[in-house]
C-alpha cells in the first residue's frame, strides 16, 4: 500500500520538485497538492492522507499555524527556506524539518523516518502474538536498572548507560551507550519508570539523562552526539536542575 502524501506550498516550483522527488520513490504517491494551508484544511476533509509536506510561511494561515487547528494530524514534514523555525516545528511533534532546496538524499532519510514511523503505528495496532495486548507491563523496577521487551527478549538496562529517550508516538527509542532500543511505550509512561533525580522531561519528544550532558547551548542541550531542543513549557525547570543557582 501506498504512503498518501500532501504538498502544501505557496510556491508551484517548491510543490513540483516535492512532486518530481515522490515519483522516483514507487512507495509514495501524491494524493493531492494545495497553494494555501486553508486548501489544504478543505482537502484533509475529504481526503484522508498518511504525510504532509508542509511549507511555513504562506498567505492568511501560516504552516505551523495550520498544524495547531488540526485535532489528529497526519504525520507532517515541514518544507521551508528558513532555519529558524525548527525549534518551534518539534514543538508541534513534526517527524522532519527539510530545509530548500532540498537535496534528494536528504529527502530520502526522510521517506526512510516516514516508512518506520508508519511500521511502528501499524504494529501498535496489532496485538502481540504471545498475549494479545498491544503494551506490554511494565518491566520490574530494580535500584540501578531495569529489563525491556524488544522482540522477545527481555534485555537488562542500566540506568546510567540511558544518554536520552525519544518519542515515536506509542513507541520510544532508547538510546544508550551501547545500543538503540525500541521499545512499546509513550514517552511520559517510560520517564515515569526512570529515576526523577538522575532523568528530567526536555521536550515532548525527549527525555535526557543529567548525568550524560555535554553543553547547554541557548535552548538546546547538547547529549550523545546530539543537539536536543528544550521545550518552551520545559525550559525554566529543566535549566534551574541544570545550573542550579548558577
Amino acid at each position: 500500500m501506498n504512503v498518501r502524501c500532501l504538498l502544501v506550498d505557496d510556491e508551484p516550483l517548491a510543490l513540483q520538485v516535492v512532486t518530481q522527488y515522490l515519483e522516483q520513490v514507487e512507495d509514495f504517491e501524491v494524493a493531492g497538492t494545495c497553494e494555501s494551508a486553508l486548501e489544504a484544511g478543505t482537502f484533509l476533509t475529504t481526503h484522508p492522507v498518511d504525510l504532509v509536506f508542509l511549507d511555513i510561511n504562506m498567505p492568511m494561515l501560516s504552516g505551523l499555524e495550520f498544524l495547531k487547528t488540526l485535532a489528529n494530524p497526519p504525520l507532517i514534514v515541514i518544507t521551508t527556506a528558513y532555519r529558524e523555525y525548527a525549534v518551534d516545528s518539534y514543538e508541534l511533534d513534526v517527524l522532519d524539518y527539510l530545509v530548500k532546496p532540498i537535496p534528494f538524499a536528504r529527502f530520502m532519510k526522510t521517506l526512510h523516518k516516514v516508512r518506520e514511523q508508519l511500521r511502528l503505528r501499524q504494529q501498535a495496532t496489532q496485538p502481540t502474538a504471545t498475549d494479545g495486548e498491544p503494551t506490554p507491563p511494565p518491566p520490574p523496577l530494580q535500584a540501578d536498572h531495569l529489563y525491556l521487551k524488544v522482540d522477545k527478549k527481555m534485555i537488562r538496562v542500566e540506568y546510567s548507560d540511558i544518554v536520552y529517550v525519544e518519542s515515536l508516538k506509542d513507541y520510544v527509542r532508547v538510546i544508550t551507550t551501547l545500543e538503540s532500543l525500541i521499545v512499546h511505550y509513550n514517552l511520559q509512561a517510560f520517564t515515569d519508570l526512570l529515576p526523577p533525580k538522575d532523568f528530567a522531561r526536555i521536550h515532548r519528544s525527549y527525555t535526557i539523562n543529567l548525568n550524560h550532558i555535554k553543553a547547554l547551548d541557548g535552548n538546546s542541550i547538547e547529549i550523545g552526539g546530539k543537539s536536543l531542543p528544550i521545550g518552551r513549557n520545559y525550559q525554566p525547570e529543566v535549566k534551574q536542575r541544570i545550573l542550579g543557582g548558577n
